[in-house]
């Protein structure tokens, strides 16, 4: 049966051998001068009290020893029935007659403490890997610890020995002892003095019962019909071979479940039928290991005993062996057409056996309701069972009680969350019928909803902000040129101007953030090839990277056109990368380190892009430009999150949490998408769709003409000549606009609104070059004012506008009239240098 295990000592049971002796010994003979240091008191002397003091330490410092179970280790104290066992051995030889058994055999007392064995169990306990350091052998129940389905014949054995009983069992095939599969009687019987025999045999082919579980299998294996078992979660117990050859599986279906194997929902096959309705019979599908479908009819019941807790399921390959299994006529004159109607219901159905919804259990529930509650929606558990109880039963039982009366909104215990509500009626057997119907994706929505609407108020907040903001940044950039003028490079006063004109430079990013996080920008969409845009950064690219940060960029062929503002999707672009390589900097280091950001261009459709999970989108052709980083990756906690202003992931005072929400406006703005998709440890991958646009013959000629005029250098000179009306509302960003205008050698006008404006030029009809005006303006806007003003009031002038808020709308009048646009703050170079370039165009 097992390998014999030679030159191992017998093992008989504990004994007391002289390291136990010696240890008790010492003890008397410490205890014995402790009592004698006592007695003596001071004739002892100063050795008597130190002799004394280190005999106690001595003995705690054993006592903690022993109490950690080194004595046992090392034999200073026996192993519980120890004693006995050394007794059996020395006083008794007539146990000594196992050793003649041909059979494994052990003896212990009557609290199954294990004192001997023959030399046949200590070979199987040694094949077992249980024989451990111990001087007694192993109980027979650790011999088949690794087979969890022993355990219940290995308690009836121990319960049987413990009450003086005899018992035999045949165990169940197992490869716990000897690796391959094989079947074993197990007997236990009391014998005199109060011990106990266990016996351990291995049968043989000829010797498994015809009436045991394998015996039964045997007959089942050879049926010409399919039959399975499955316990309550799916998981299949036991399949006979005419149904694993036509699903063609081996010999071992224990790792498959029901839904492996049947195509439709297994859920009527898994539940017991507990309203009496008997077996339950449909029509089905196998799918087979190589994908092959086969109809076929079931046929399920539970037995009564319900002794293992699993279904049996019948398999008729062919309807002529179908028997006629007339179901009993359902409770309450149920229908066949009925059943089907509740079983197909799109909203989940529970079946409870009282009207109480807050005490009732279900007998019976649907499948979408097994699918909304993962599966807990078993006939049996109780319909209070499947919500969640935060607030504690009994606020839930008051809850669901309301339901009686009114539908309620409730959350089901699943994982995540799942907001449904619940209606309840009356059945006139005097049953409870609960409707439970999902509204998360409703909820969701609404969430959404309230979501959107807070961001389009938090936008028209920072709007008008920006625009307040920049017309007072105007007035300090203004003044600032004006003194940096007065004050040139080796003024003393200098440094200091130099450093306010700086700071309002970064002020005046932060506005534009402001700006294009509420949408409220105004684009100068421009025709352009998105991989020469992309290319044209590259260098700037890379300066925001580092040296220690690969760049790569991959252009796709043959790309479209698309028509948004450059500076801003410049902006865009160069965010996602800073963020990148912030993404791709440890924590502790002040440079990144081995990353590696790529940026690809390419065409896609919608469709396409739907399949990498990006939705909601248009349907149309897109330019596609990614961002890539080897970085940390984004927290699925922050991933909601990443777009809103003022959420950053950031160490403090390392970020505004403006940067992807301005990105997120911009290409929104644009006609555009933007999303991410983003893997911890790996990286996060930016995707921006911008629409296709086709242009037309004029636009691809002057495509071809600002090309041409890249190569002309800029001018430098701010002197000019030329008559300005300037029209500005706030005074003092009047004031000074017209004061740096003057100083440059331009004749200016002023006027206060569009109104006054209007006057001005209805006086002098075509006699300026120029016309300044703000866009948003009391009375008359700057738009109004240029189409109620008649073309000879006009004249040859050119429009420029200079807002620091711009309605969306004035994005079209750019493209519709010959005007142009300039977003405050500006400074005076700015300013100027653009008047240059209108007068000389």
């Amino acid at each position: 049966m097992t390998d014999h295990v030679e030159n191992q000592p017998p093992r008989g049971g504990g004994r007391l051998d002289p390291l136990q002796i010696l240890f008790w010994v010492s003890i008397a003979l410490g205890l014995g001068a402790a009592g004698v240091a006592i007695m003596l008191g001071s004739d002892a002397g100063q050795a008597g009290a130190i002799l004394l003091i280190l005999l106690a330490a001595v003995g705690m410092v054993l006592f903690f020893w022993m109490s950690r179970g080194a004595g046992r280790k090392h034999g200073a104290f026996p192993e519980r029935g120890a004693i006995a066992a050394s007794a059996l051995i020395s006083g008794r030889s007539d146990f000594a007659m196992i050793e003649a058994l041909d059979e494994a055999a052990l003896i212990t007392d009557t609290h199954l403490s294990p004192l001997t064995a023959n030399q046949a169990y200590l070979d199987i306990a040694h094949a077992a890997g249980v024989l451990g350091e111990s001087d007694r052998p192993p109980m027979m129940s650790r011999l088949f610890g690794a087979d969890p389905m022993l355990s219940a014949p290995m308690f009836r054995l121990s319960k049987a020995a413990q009450q003086g009983q005899t018992r035999r069992e045949e165990l169940p095939a197992t490869t716990a002892l000897s690796g391959k599969h094989a079947r074993y009687e197990a007997c236990v019987g009391p014998v005199p003095g109060g011990h106990v025999l266990w016996r351990l045999r291995e049968l043989s082919a000829g010797e498994v019962g015809v009436g045991s579980d394998d015996g039964r299998q045997i007959f089942l294996d050879d049926a010409p019909v399919g039959f399975f078992a499955a316990g309550a979660d799916g998981t299949i117990a036991y399949m006979n071979r005419a149904l694993r050859a036509v699903l063609g599986l081996g010999e071992d279906p224990s790792l498959l479940r029901v839904r492996d194997i049947i195509k439709e929902d297994p859920a009527k096959l898994l539940r017991r039928d507990r309203r009496g309705f008997g077996p339950t019979r449909a029509r089905v599908t196998l799918r087979g290991l190589d994908g092959h479908e086969t109809q076929v009819t079931v046929l399920s019941f539970w037995p009564d005993d319900n002794s293992d807790g699993a279904s049996r399921t019948l398999v008729f390959f062919a309807d002529a062996e179908t028997p006629d299994v007339s179901a009993p006529a359902r409770a309450g004159g149920v229908s066949a057409e009925a059943e089907g109607v509740f079983s197909q219901a799109p909203l989940g159905i529970a079946v409870l056996d009282g009207a109480d919804p807050a005490s009732a259990a279900m007998l019976d529930s649907n499948a979408a309701l097994m699918e909304m509650t993962q599966g807990r929606a078993m006939p049996g558990a109780g319909f209070a069972d499947l919500f969640e109880a935060g607030e504690g039963p009994t606020a839930l039982a008051h809850r669901l009680r309301q339901a009686l009366h009114d539908p309620i909104e409730i959350t089901l215990a699943t994982a995540p969350p799942t907001a449904v509500h619940v209606h309840f009626a009356r059945s006139p057997d005097g049953r409870g019928i609960a409707y439970v119907m999902n509204v998360s994706q409703q909820r969701e929505l609404e969430t959404r909803l309230a979501q959107s609407e807070k961001m389009r108020e938090i936008g028209e907040l920072a709007a008008g902000v920006a625009h307040d903001f920049n017309n007072l940044l105007t007035v300090v950039m203004q003044n600032c040129s004006y003194l940096l003028r007065r004050h040139p490079v080796g003024d003393a006063d200098y440094p200091t101007l130099q450093e306010i004109s700086d700071n309002a430079a970064s002020a005046k990013e932060l506005s534009e953030m402001l700006r294009a996080y509420a949408r409220q920008q105004t684009f100068a969409r421009e025709v352009f090839d998105v991989g020469d845009f992309v290319g044209s950064r590259q260098e700037l690219i890379r300066r925001i990277m580092g040296a220690s940060i690969k760049y790569e960029i991959r252009h796709g062929r043959d790309l479209p056109y698309v028509k948004v503002d450059k500076t801003q999707l410049e902006r865009v672009i160069i965010n996602l990368a800073t963020n990148a390589r912030d993404a791709m900097t440890p924590k502790d280091s002040p440079i990144p380190k081995d990353g590696k950001l790529t940026v690809r261009t390419s065409v896609i459709n919608a469709e396409a892009a739907r399949g990498l999970g990006h939705n909601p989108i248009e349907d149309g052709q897109y330019v596609m430009i990614e961002v890539e980083d080897t970085g940390s990756g984004i927290k699925p906690e922050h991933a909601a999150k990443i777009f809103r202003p003022y959420h950053s992931t950031k160490e403090a005072g390392k970020g505004t949490g403006l940067g992807l929400a301005t990105s997120y406006g911009i290409i929104k703005q644009s006609g555009g998408y933007i999303f991410f998709s983003s893997k911890m440890g790996v990286g996060t991958t930016f995707r921006i769709f911008l629409p296709v646009y086709d242009p037309t013959a004029e636009e691809l000629e002057e495509i071809a003409a600002k090309e041409r005029a890249l190569i002309a250098p800029p001018p430098k000179d701010v002197a000019g000549r030329g008559k300005i009306l300037f029209v500005e509302d706030q005074t003092a960003v009047r004031r000074s606009i017209v004061r740096n205008l003057k100083e440059c050698g331009y004749e200016v006008e002023e006027a206060e609104n569009g109104e006054e404006a209007l006057e001005v030029l209805g006086r002098n009809p075509g006699a300026y070059d120029i016309i300044i005006s703000d866009v948003s303006m009391p009375i008359m806007t700057g738009p109004e004012m240029l189409q109620e003003a008649d073309p000879a009031m006009i004249g040859a002038a050119k429009v420029l506008f200079l807002s620091g808020y711009a309605p969306e709308s004035f994005s079209h009048m750019l493209e519709q009239y010959p005007v142009h646009y300039m977003s405050k703050p500006v400074t005076m170079e700015q300013l100027v240098g653009r008047v240059k370039e209108l007068l000389a165009a």
